[in-house]
Order: structure tokens, then C-alpha cells, then sequence
């Protein structure tokens, strides 16, 4: 993700939401399903897909880890 000026309106994709999505995606989850438990939508999901590098990679990656066993720190109490 890039470094914004603090001007104007914060980016929809932080890095909370860019774990939130990986982790739901590797659990099968389905990408409206996954921006819905997010709290962002699949136009903005797409849009990021297109536009930002590091998302399209970790969301490409975590689309590949789907028939893994993975732990998460956020299923964990």
C-alpha cells in the first residue's frame, strides 16, 4: 500500500481489511462474501484487484492457499 498526504478522505483497503479478506478467502469463502465480512464492496474489491499491486498479489496468494490448512490469528480467542 502506498503513503497518501493526510488530506482528504482515508483509502477504503487498510491493512486490517486486506488481513480480513485474505484470511476469509483462504477459508473458501466467496469474494462477496469475504467483502461482506470486510465491510467494503466487491466494486471496491475489484478496484483495488486493478490498481494496487500488493493487493492483487496477497489476495492472488491467499486464492492459491485456499486447499491448505491455515491458522489464523483472528479464529484464535
Amino acid at each position: 500500500m502506498e503513503i497518501r498526504k493526510a488530506t482528504g478522505r482515508p483509502p477504503k483497503v487498510t491493512y486490517t481489511t486486506m488481513f480480513r479478506l485474505e484470511d476469509s478467502i483462504q477459508h473458501n469463502s466467496t469474494i462477496t462474501e469475504a467483502c461482506r465480512w470486510a465491510g467494503i464492496s466487491r466494486t471496491t474489491f475489484f478496484y483495488y484487484m486493478r490498481n494496487n499491486e500488493v493487493f492483487r498479489d496477497r489476495m492472488m496468494a491467499a486464492k492459491h492457499r485456499q486447499n491448505e490448512v491455515v491458522f489464523s490469528f483472528f479464529t484464535l480467542p
